[in-house]
């Protein structure tokens, strides 16, 4: 990629976006169409839909025929909303002026250390969703797509022991459903803040898991719930600034007994000049939130001493996010 399209790169994201929001590979899944019939189906403007389509098949998303009719491409593939690993609501999402808005300030976060997204809405990601049904839903539903393409990776990559696995603000339990389908023998805690932790029972319900998974609503800031075998953050601690996840991290060493694991998800920071996603969602971090990041090995293994565990190994997967697997030190009397 020249410089010149990685300057122009904001352009390529919201056609990316607009493809994804009208749904043209959904409409392209029965075979090539000219735009004038796609345009039918989206409600576009025909030549203007053309136009769209003509760059992004110069992309390689989306190709033209020889008859005027665009076709999918096995990138197109990804933003079909039943494919096997759809990008088409992450694309939304990434387009939506909840995001594109903050990055125009980056340079407001570059220079003062501070968040774009307060900057620009007058509230932090979260305050701004819970008065803004749209953009929350347009949110919830890339995470969890996201998530759920995640799942099985992450179950495939450890060993679940059968003994009581208590997620850490694990969302709809999406994660935490797919480890228990996993080891029927073991038992869930769905620890969430007591809005989601709501919604969630109903999703645990429909999984079948009532009886082997509790819900439990809180705050982590102030306690988790006791008596866990297994303690299971995912894409927590990359949301917050050291000294707050140190807290949390606290009181998952307060709850854990002697012989109990923490199991962290999130991406590593290698160390050279590769291309990493990990260092792109970093600064993604740098604009929404006051104080999250992406965390190499190292920072990592700072905070789990800072709060009494001791890392004991890093697990890579096929995905962008890795486990890290710690256990707790012994207090000294």
């Amino acid at each position: 990629m020249t410089l010149l399209y990685m300057a122009a790169g904001g352009w390529i994201g919201q056609a990316v976006h607009v493809a994804a929001k009208l749904g043209i590979a959904d409409v392209l899944e029965g075979g090539p169409k000219t735009p004038s019939e796609i345009a039918t189906v989206t409600g576009a403007h025909p030549e203007a839909l053309h136009r769209l389509l003509r760059m992004l098949a110069g992309l390689g998303v989306f190709a033209e025929d020889t008859e005027g009719r665009f076709g999918l491409t096995p990138l197109a593939d990804g933003l079909r909303s039943t494919a096997p690993v759809s990008l088409r609501a992450f694309a939304v999402m990434l387009g939506d002026e909840m995001l594109w808005r903050p990055w125009g300030e980056l340079l407001h976060a570059v220079q003062t250390g501070e968040a774009a997204f307060p900057y620009v809405f007058g509230a932090g990601l979260y305050d701004y969703l819970s008065t803004h049904p749209e953009a929350a839903a347009i949110f919830d539903a890339a995470i969890t797509d996201r998530a759920r393409q995640e799942n099985k990776v992450v179950v495939d990559a450890y060993d679940w022991w059968p003994d009581t696995i208590v997620d850490v603000g694990g969302g709809q339990g999406s994660l935490l459903t797919a480890i228990l389908a996993h080891a029927p023998n073991a038992r869930g805690v769905l620890f969430e803040t007591p809005h989601v932790a709501e919604s969630a029972k109903t999703m645990i319900e429909r999984a079948g898991l009532a009886t082997r998974c509790s819900v439990v609503g809180g705050d982590f800031f102030r306690s988790v719930p006791a008596r866990g075998d297994l303690y299971l953050m995912r894409r927590v601690m990359h949301g917050w600034g050291d000294q707050d996840a140190i807290a949390i991290l606290r009181n998952c060493r307060k709850a854990i007994g002697q012989n109990g694991r923490l199991l962290i998800i999130e991406h590593i920071l290698a160390p050279g000049n590769a291309p990493s996603w990990g260092k792109m969602l970093d600064v993604q971090q740098l604009v929404l939130t006051n104080g999250g990041r992406e965390r190499s090995e190292e920072e990592y293994a700072s905070l789990l001493t800072a709060a009494g565990f001791k890392l004991r190994r890093v697990i890579l997967t096929s995905s962008t996010a890795s486990l890290i697997e710690a256990f707790p030190v012994a207090e000294s009397s």
